[in-house]
Parts: structure tokens; sequence; C-alpha cells
């Protein structure tokens, strides 16, 4: 199969809204209508007439492909039609016509990953599930505890409100920052927070069921087949149309989030005394977070040494334990904050702009947003509202890069990669050059038993740090910056990618991953060819991993 596949610059363009394509714009106006808000959970039928399209109408019978950019501008594509289905008969409906025509198909949830994964080929289509929003009523078993069933298109935040209002209220175990994702995107490309213990989120998964080539919906389950299951737990999109998931949830519950702002040195000088001391929290804390904004405090010199940022700037250190305490914040409080980070998100979409077309200005923001979001050091919170502790983070119109590798028994490789990257900042900018304008973030991870996860490992004690480094969209040097950095991971720590982030730039990283992982990607790909035996819904970004040849 042949892939014509045309993507924007890495990190240029403007940002769209998540899924934007020109078929989209009214007509009359020639403007995009606004984003589809998250429906309200409900218990309806799943099945019923399709709003956006009709069973009987030949899909592809467009004349002209209209391009399709991801929510941060940096993937594009020219399917020949966007498809929102609203049920699991369009969902079946879609892939049947889909063959019969011979076109491709990738799914989009919420558009924000930064990688290829949901390009499709030119003349294919682009199956938007933001549509499919049930949330089924939550079981409880014995054995097993509470699980819920949710369609792909239902956001973080409208599981969690569901769930809160439950009798009695529940919890996701872990979560992303972002509450507006949706959980078809995140869980099919194995996404993590920060949660140490409870793995990454496709792990919570117990049942998938899924719209194979031929129409079939199949259902996937660790009791019925465990390795077909591993493969569709975290499938990349290519095992079919994903219709919904059920995840592992328990009881509400509360956590002391604490939050404090040590030195760069008092971790990151020295590897043998800072390793111990990040060891030593990470084990006792059920989720830590570790942040940098380069550049944080005043300079008195126009040429700041790296030895004399290392003794000034300051890291934003969060850590979460469960606790039987009760919140110790109010309402009121609560509304305070979503208040204030909306006014700071609004300062920050015009801020952005600034730090895109002057670098140099890294030197000021980096300072600024170090200092208003600054939280206070402890409080008691319910789950949710501790996870999601920033809201409105999709305004900021940024890309990243992340990359994951196995801790040693001393935590000396997390803190020796990090103060490469650090280093490397500063490096830049004694030429004047200024990559990275947003943060640099680690988190720590156990392994999986998911063969395509990124943090596969037979060893189910085994933790995975995750370090990112996020810019603007559209930041002068980033991709070069990165690739870099992550080649030096690679090199010198086994290092792999986060598949939903930017990992594509990276020079032979197809190769390499291959290398890596040969035995897990060869067992996935005799299972999808079970499922998919003609490639329906394959692309580029998948097809060398998996050995296809172009």
């Amino acid at each position: 199969m042949q892939f014509k596949i045309k993507r924007s610059k890495l990190l240029g363009g403007t940002a769209k809204s998540p899924g934007s394509c020109d078929a989209d714009k009214d007509p009359a106006t020639g403007q995009t209508p606004p984003n589809d808000k998250s429906a309200k959970p409900s218990d309806a039928p799943t099945h019923g007439n399709p709003k956006t399209i009709s069973p009987t109408t030949k899909v592809g019978k467009v004349p002209k492909p209209r391009k399709w950019t991801n929510w941060a501008g940096n993937q594009t594509c020219r399917p020949s039609k966007i498809l929102r289905p609203t049920t699991l008969q369009d969902i079946t409906d879609i892939v049947r016509s889909a063959k019969e025509e011979r076109k491709t198909i990738r799914c989009v949830a919420g558009a924000h990953t930064w990688s290829s994964s949901s390009v499709v080929e030119d003349n294919g289509l682009i199956v938007f599930v933001n549509k499919m929003i049930k949330i089924f009523s939550p079981v409880y078993v014995e054995d097993r505890g509470w699980t819920v069933e949710v369609e792909t298109g239902v956001t973080v935040r409208a599981l969690d409100d569901y769930l809160r209002k439950h009798d009695p209220p529940l919890a996701m175990p872990a979560n992303i920052v972002l509450d507006t994702a949706c959980h078809g995107g995140l869980l099919a490309l194995g996404s993590h927070g920060a949660a140490t213990h409870s793995r990454t989120l496709s792990d919570l998964a117990c049942e998938v069921k899924i719209v194979d080539a031929s129409g079939t919906l199949n259902t996937f389950s660790r009791d019925k087949d465990p390795v077909e299951f591993s493969a569709a737990s975290c499938n990349l999109g290519l095992l079919g149309v994903i219709y919904s998931y059920t995840l592992l949830i328990e009881p509400m519950f509360n956590v002391v989030m604490s939050d404090s702002y040590p030195l760069l040195l008092d971790f990151f000088d020295c590897p043998e005394q800072g390793g111990a001391r990040l060891k030593e929290m990470v084990l006792q804390n059920d989720q830590t977070q570790i942040l940098y904004w380069p550049f944080n405090t005043n300079s008195k010199t126009k040429r700041d040494t790296t030895e004399g940022r290392y003794a000034k700037d300051e890291l934003w250190i969060k850590q979460w334990k469960r606790t039987d305490k009760p919140e110790s914040v109010t309402t009121a409080w609560k509304l305070y904050r979503s208040v204030r980070q909306h006014i700071e998100s609004s300062f920050g979409r015009s801020t952005f702009k600034l730090m895109v077309a002057y670098s140099k200005s890294v030197l000021v923001t980096g300072r600024l947003f170090h200092k208003i979001l600054r939280q206070p050091g402890e409080m008691v919170l319910a789950a949710p509202d501790a996870i999601h502790y920033m809201s409105n983070l999709e305004v900021a119109t940024v890309v990243g890069l992340e990359c994951v590798f196995k801790v040693d028994e001393g935590f000396e490789k997390p803190c020796k990669a990090w103060r490469f990257a650090v280093d490397k900042i500063h490096g830049y900018a004694a030429r004047g050059e200024y990559p990275v304008n947003m943060t640099i973030d680690m988190r720590f991870i156990k392994s999986s038993d998911q063969i395509m996860s990124y943090v596969y490992d037979e060893d189910p004690e085994a933790i995975f740090c995750t370090i990112e480094i996020v810019s603007v969209a559209g930041t002068k040097d980033f991709g070069d910056f990165s690739a870099k950095v992550a080649q030096h991971w690679i090199s010198e720590y086994n290092a792999r990618v986060h598949w939903a982030k930017l990992w594509e730039h990276i020079p032979n990283i197809v190769p390499y991953l291959r290398k890596q992982a040969r035995p897990q990607l060869d067992q996935f790909e005799s299972i999808r060819k079970k499922y998919d035996p003609e490639g329906l819904f394959m692309n580029k970004t998948f097809a060398g991993i998996l050995g296809h040849k172009e």
C-alpha cells in the first residue's frame, strides 16, 4: 500500500480547533463552527438514527478532499470525508462501506495527539468519535470491584462528573491532567498520568469492544484471551474502530496534594545523592510529578552559567498521597481556583504568540509562569480535583516529545537524563537560542503487560521514568533540540517513545524501535492480521513500526 500523507511542518502552522477541517466550515459564513461540547452522560439506547451520516449513503463520494488538521496544527491530511458516528450501528455501516470502496480509516477522538497516528492516506476516511458519549451504569462484581463501560468519545471530565454523582461516588484510580481529552485516544495509545502503581490508563481496562474490518463487533477480555486482550487494550487503532472500554474504578477517595519548590541542585546536581532523594520520594507517594520552567529566576548577568542556574532556578514538585482525612477546601475555593485559572489561560493565549515571535521572551515568561502557577503548600482534595490541578490546558497550543526508560536501583539514570536536557537548554541559550519555552516534566509509572505499550516489561514491579519536553507550537528549533535530546536518551538508556507525542522526527527511530521490541511487534502484527487482513486501519505511522514496506 502506498501512503501519500501530507503533513505541515513539525511545529509550524496556526492551531485550529481539535479535528478541524475545511469541509466543516459553514458554507454561508466560511467559518468553522464551535467545538462540540461534551453532552450530558446518559443511559440512552445505543442505537438510533445517525445524526451525521446515513447508512445508505456511499462512503467517500466527495469530489474534492479537504484538509484535516489536529489540535496543535502540526499534523494534516486530506481525507475524502470526516464521519461522525453516534451509534454502534453507524460504526458498523462506516466500516463495511469503507471496505467495499477500499478506503482506509483512522479514528480521531479529541485530536490532541501530536504524532501522525490519526493521519489517513489521501482519499481515506477519518472517523471522529467525539459524539460517541454514552456512559453505562457502573457495575459491582465481588471479586473485581467497580467497573464502568464508556464509549470512546466520553471525555475525562464527563466521566469524572458522572462518577461523582453516582451512589456511592466513584472515581478513576489515576488520570491525566487534561480533562477535555477523550478516552478513546487516551486508552488506544496507552497514555498515563502520574500514578506510579496504577500503571498506564490502558492497564485499567478489563474489556474492550472493537468493530473489525469485516464490520463484526469483537469483545476482548483478559479472562477470555489474555494475549489478544493485551493487544486490544493498547491497540493504536489498528484492530478496528473501538466502540467502548470497560474500566476498573473505585469508591471516591481523597488525597493529600503537596507542592514544594526546591532548587534544581537539590535533586539534579549529584546523581548519587539526587537519585537517593528521588527514589525515596517516588516510592512513598501514590503519585509524583516534577516540573521545571527554564529561566524561572531573575538573572543579573546577560549570560548566566548552567551552574548558576542550578543554584537559583526552582523545581515544582507535586506529590499525592491517599488519605482518610476530609477535604480541606470549600466549594467557594474550588470556584475561585477555576475562575483564576480561566483568567490565567486568557492571559496565556496572547503570551504564547509573543513567545513564538520573540524566542528570548522565555527569559521573562519562564519567571512569570513559574510564579503565577504556584499553589498552596498542602491541601486535601477529592481525587479528581487533585489530579486535574490545572484547567483550560487546551488553550495552550503546545507540542512535546516524551521518552521513557526503566529506572536503575539508585534512580541515578533519571537524574542524569534530566540533567542532560537542562544542560542542553542552557547550552542553546548561551548561543542566543531558546527552543524550550514551556516545561520539562518527569513522572514515574510501573510497567505494563500490554504488548504495544511503551512501558511493556515482563517484570510487573519494574518502574519507568517518563520525561517530557514541551514548547509552544511553532517554536523555532524545538524539533532539532528534542530530537538530539531523544537520541542521547536512546543511546544511553535504551529509551522508548510515547506513541501520542512527537517522535517521528527522531533520526532512525523506526529501525531502532523495531530492533528493540521485535518479538512484541511481531506478536501484535499476527493478531492485527486476524482482525484487519487488508490493512483497512493501517497508516504510515505504524506501517514501518510493524515491518510493512511502502
